[in-house]
């Protein structure tokens, strides 16, 4: 059909009778009348009962559909009464077809509104009990594709009532969306890391990880990047892909962060006091409350030096990192300053031939 009729050839008052025109009127009436009653009842019984349920579900329904029904009402009515009329050919059908297309329109922000509140009612209650909260970003942008998803529907149902060929713009649409793929292989990439990342789940936001050289604690995974705060305060955005093709160290399922250190003692400290540094180290580390239980410490190597004390232990909450391991380390200088066990440092002994 021809989007536009020829409105140049209206002659309404000549080619309809007044009781036409009555006619047409008082179903503009009617359609007034009828819109007004419907969102007075909406608005004012409708509401009052459904505030006596217990359920939330009908408070949703009544809130997404209230007003587009309104609205659906009024636009059909109106387009119902401009068939009572006599108007040139391919006006009714043109009438109808922008009726059809607005109350799509409605209909989809109906969907839309009815979506948010299922999530709202549905959804939250869940994620909100979960420990993960990488559903919590995972929903919403759930929620927002279906939401183009109804759009994008609502548009070809809009472009097919107004004439256009719904077939051929799928086929250009697909071409188009073709060249556009091959043109942002990097944007998609990171899209499937990110559903990687929302399906394996290697990390959640507030967790504390390292990639990629840098550690520090996630703010956001988005469908494209992951934002990280490091420690001296930068915000680093990491693209998905990266993430997903790199090894990541989570310390928070780790349960802390790991600290490995070494202390070279003198040659010259006996096996006895070998023992005594070692056991003051353990109770170093055990008098530490964001200190792990599970550290350790032993004589693990004979340098060129020294005697080497190798140690690690675990920071938890691994946020608190850099300040735990100056505490510990603090306190390790002065237990062999107290104690006299002097640390060795880097030194040759030449010998001359007499």
């Amino acid at each position: 059909m021809d989007l536009l009729p020829d409105l140049g050839s209206f002659a309404v008052i000549a080619d309809n009778s007044p009781e036409t025109l009555v006619t047409f009127l008082g179903a503009v009436v009617a359609t007034l009348v009828l819109s007004k009653v419907v969102q007075s009842l909406l608005k004012g019984r409708v509401a009052k009962l459904v505030k006596r349920t217990e359920g939330k579900l009908d408070d949703v329904l009544l809130g997404s559909l209230g007003t587009p029904l309104y609205w659906v009402i009024l636009i059909y009515g109106l387009a119902f009464s401009a068939h009572a009329l006599v108007l040139p050919d391919g006006v009714h059908d043109f009438v109808s077809g922008v009726a059809t297309v607005v109350v799509t329109m409605f209909a989809a922000w109906a969907a839309g509104n009815l979506l948010t509140g299922l999530r709202e009612i549905y959804i939250d209650p869940l994620t909100a009990e979960s420990e993960t909260k990488l559903d919590d970003q995972l929903v919403p942008l759930a929620e927002k594709a279906l939401k183009v998803g109804i759009w994008t529907l609502a548009i070809l149902v809009a472009f097919a009532n107004l004439g256009y060929d719904i077939l051929s713009l799928l086929t250009g649409l697909g071409i188009g969306g073709l060249a556009l793929a091959m043109a942002a292989q990097d944007t998609l990439a990171n899209v499937f890391g990110s559903l990687t990342i929302f399906a394996d789940r290697p990390f959640q936001v507030e967790d504390r990880v390292t990639v990629a050289g840098m550690t520090g604690d996630v703010e956001d995974v988005g469908l494209r990047t992951c934002r990280v705060r490091l420690d001296d305060g930068t915000l680093v955005t990491i693209p998905n892909s990266a993430l997903t093709g790199n090894p990541v160290s989570n310390h928070t399922a780790a349960g802390g962060r790991r600290y490995d250190g070494c202390i070279g003692l003198v040659y010259d400290t006996s096996s006895e006091e070998i023992e005594r540094c070692i056991a003051a180290f353990k109770q170093v580390f055990a008098a530490h409350p964001e200190v792990r239980d599970d550290y350790f410490c032993d004589l693990l190597n004979f340098g060129d030096s020294a005697l080497e004390l190798r140690f690690w232990y675990w920071v938890t909450p691994a946020s608190g990192y850099w300040r735990v391991l100056g505490e510990v380390n603090r306190s390790l200088l002065a237990l062999c300053e107290r104690e006299g066990w002097e640390m060795a440092f880097p030194s040759v002994t030449v010998y001359k031939a007499g």
